[in-house]
């Protein structure tokens, strides 16, 4: 969504914040305030800050947000007596707020700020007192950030160091992506350059073809009665054009050595560049690893559980890019393995257990790729309560379910809207957490497996490129249409013969090493259907997908070939849709689309897994109600849902949401906490005890991320606990269509 048009609403609203906080900080120093009217003031200038940090975050200014953050620690250290509000502390909440409309108008105006955030967030937070368990975590004294060392004028290098030291130099990233997809543009024309050798190979054959044929002509001619006139001129003719055939194919022949050598030399220069490209963008996987230690102590900690991480593999290499796809994922399995799978102390006691839960990370470089393993000693996963949940949840029929192995019924955590968590958090249950999971990855050429043990524990094995420079693919036809699959994607190809289908289950199967794989055709799969692969012939070739344990078959109608290509992105149009990860630029200059090997799976999966869902154009339009006190935030909730096709009203707090509460009907409310008058907390709980909407499902969107504050969430009644500095516009729509079914 394009956040542009909320940008100067957000300035506006901020303006007018922070002169709340100004007036507010001027009338405690100046007028003296005790008790009550003391009380309100603060919470009114606490408000305030909370709101424009909310706002930031949604909007992506995470400068702003840190810095109204800390702010609004010092003011909630205020507000509960753990500080006093003296001179130089309200000369400190006035710079940061004059801090806060600076970087607004930078951000917005598209300007350079002078300010330097962490120097600045560091020296407000400094001295903070430690909040208690029951308000967010605390805003850590940052360390003084130290501009970069020169090593040709180091002071700590030894004497005759400054020859030896290796210079530097920083480079933008955005220089080097352009780098990296003139490598890609390299290997494009390194394929052209191919294409025109082949067409080259084929001339030295048709001229060879045509000496052949001249010859065979002359000897057949000479056996017929010619004049000597006649011969005379045969001979001259033939001769000419036996000589001038003798000197195109030296001169192929020439050229096609020349240009043979020129393009072995160029395709090494090439990979070359290509090596050295990818070296600058491998980064240690120990980067991936350095938050994950405090992550794992302050979610146990709030969950009242004991866990340690153990890390292996830290040097082990990877892109850049897939490092930073990688962080969320893996926050996200450190989570759920905290959360669902590691037992509270005393149950790990009664187990035998040690009381302190185990998770351990692994990652190591295999061939081309690098597998990380997150592995943790907890209670594992029911593959029997995995198959009633997803039954529960409308997911799979029973009798689906039935049938599925126990492995099959682990794969079941993939699909969307599939959670075993009681409330719906950005911690995890929010239903789409592993499905976004495995589809990260894929959009990376990535895999996921999982394994578990009930009681033993879980391990998920994530597969990933080493780097995202080139992709092995796979030219395929199908539907009359070419496209790329991810060799990554596929574990091999077969020929499956007419005789070998069987159907079991309504469901096409041929028998491979011993098992049955299902067998759907691909061109159904992506809706092009225009014959059958069976059609001029008794067998047919097929992409083998899904792993070893879980393999199925795509019908082909033809392999092409298989090469290294730079994948191009689809543009903002298509970035939506799942079945299509990219194109690939072939050396005649066609395009073809590159496959979703995950997103197949999952169509060719849900044939059978999926229950039937009412048809969508028959469903009324869901009326919804975003109650929010930030008039930036309200539209952009607002405008997000409005575009989903929801019915929205909004509510500026919670007392105007009761109001509208009684007078009309709703399928859901989406509500900020932070709110005068009446909070989202206790909104939720009047909807639950004095309106006696029991099955109203509602969905908190808030600054306040403590797990405290989550598990409050779930007192009063909410379903869903969104975290406004993790908000995705997707998730949100997600767990919206997981609550309503709309």
């Amino acid at each position: 969504m394009d956040l542009a048009s909320f940008y100067s609403q957000f300035r506006d609203e901020t303006a007018e914040n922070i002169r709340i906080v100004t007036e507010g900080l001027m009338a405690l120093e100046d007028n003296g305030l005790e008790g009550e009217a003391r009380r309100a003031q603060i919470d009114a200038i606490f408000r305030a800050m909370h709101t424009i940090k909310g706002s930031a975050r949604m909007l992506g200014l995470e400068a702003v947000g840190k810095v109204a953050h800390t702010c609004e620690h010092i003011l909630a250290a205020v507000r509960d007596g753990r500080r006093s509000l003296d001179r130089f502390l309200t000369d400190e909440l006035l710079k940061g707020s004059d801090a806060i409309l600076e970087l607004v108008a930078a951000a917005i105006d598209g300007k350079p700020s002078s300010i330097d955030v962490d120097a600045l967030t560091s020296r407000l937070g400094r001295g903070l007192p430690q909040p208690s368990p029951a308000v967010e975590s605390p805003v850590a004294p940052l360390v003084e950030p130290h501009p970069p060392v020169d090593e040709g004028s180091s002071p700590s290098l030894p004497r005759g160091g400054r020859e030896r030291a290796r210079q530097t130099v920083r480079v933008r990233v955005d220089r080097l992506d352009r780098l990296l997809n003139l490598a890609g543009e390299l290997s494009i024309g390194r394929q052209i350059e191919e294409a025109h050798l082949q067409a080259l190979e084929e001339v030295k054959a048709l001229v060879e073809r045509q000496q052949r044929a001249l010859l065979t002509l002359e000897s057949e001619l000479r056996r017929m009665r010619l004049s000597p006139a006649q011969r005379e001129l045969f001979d001259r003719e033939m001769n000419v054009a036996l000589n001038a055939g003798e000197r195109v194919g030296a001169l192929v022949r020439m050229q096609l050595e020349r240009i043979g050598q020129h393009n072995t030399h160029k395709a090494q220069l090439i990979d070359d560049l290509e090596q050295e490209v990818m070296a600058i963008r491998l980064t240690p996987v120990s980067t991936l690893y350095a938050n994950l230690p405090r992550a794992v102590r302050e979610l146990a900690r709030d969950l009242g559980k004991e866990a340690t991480l153990l890390l292996a593999g830290e040097t082990t290499e990877l892109d850049r890019k897939v490092i930073e796809a990688l962080a969320d994922p893996m926050v996200h399995l450190i989570r759920n393995a905290i959360d669902h799978g590691i037992e509270p102390v005393d149950e790990r006691e009664r187990l035998g257990k040690p009381r302190q839960g185990v998770i351990e990370i692994a990652a190591q470089a295999h061939g081309g790729r690098v597998l990380i393993t997150v592995r943790d000693d907890g209670r594992g996963m029911d593959p029997q309560q995995l198959r009633e949940t997803a039954v529960r949840k409308g997911l799979i029929s029973s009798e689906a379910a039935t049938a599925l192995s126990d492995q099959e019924a682990l794969e079941l955590i993939f699909m969307p809207g599939f959670s075993t968590a009681k409330l719906i958090t950005d911690v995890s249950g929010r239903g789409v957490g592993m499905d976004v999971v495995r589809t990260n990855l894929a959009d990376i050429g990535g895999e996921v497996q999982v394994e578990s043990q009930p009681g033993i524990g879980t391990k998920v094995t994530l597969s990933l490129p080493l780097t995202l420079i080139t992709t092995r693919v796979l030219l395929i036809e199908a539907g009359g249409q070419l496209f790329g699959f991810p060799a990554s994607g596929c574990q091999g190809t077969v020929w499956v013969r007419r005789n070998q289908i069987r159907t079991v289950e309504g469901r096409a199967v041929f028998q491979h090493h011993q098992t049955l794989t299902p067998l759907l055709r691909l061109d159904e799969l992506l809706g092009i259907a225009n014959g059958h692969p069976f059609a001029a012939a008794t067998r047919a070739p097929a992409l083998l997908v899904g792993g070893a344990r879980r393999p199925m078959a795509l019908l082909v109608d033809r392999m092409v070939d298989e090469r290294e290509a730079v994948i191009k992105p689809l543009g903002p149009l298509l970035e939506k849709q799942r079945r299509y990860s990219g194109a690939l630029q072939l050396g005649d200059g066609r395009l073809a689309l590159l496959l979703n090997p995950s997103m197949l799976i999952q169509l060719g999966r849900g044939t059978a897994l999926i229950a039937p869902t009412q048809d969508q154009s028959a469903r009324r339009r869901a009326r919804l109600l975003v109650v929010d006190d930030s008039f930036a935030t309200r539209e952009l909730i607002r405008s997000i849902l409005s575009a989903a096709g929801y019915d929205v009203a909004t509510a500026v707090d919670g007392l105007d949401a009761l109001d509208r509460l009684r007078a009309e009907t709703y399928d859901l409310v989406v509500s900020d906490v932070e709110m005068p008058r009446v909070d989202g907390f206790t909104l939720t709980s009047r909807i639950r005890s004095e309106l006696g909407k029991t099955d109203l499902p509602v969905i908190i969107v808030t600054s306040l991320a403590s797990e405290a504050h989550r598990r409050r969430g779930l007192e009063v009644g909410a379903q869903a606990y969104i975290v406004k500095s993790q908000f995705n516009q997707n998730n949100l729509l997600e767990t919206i269509q997981q609550l309503i079914g709309m």
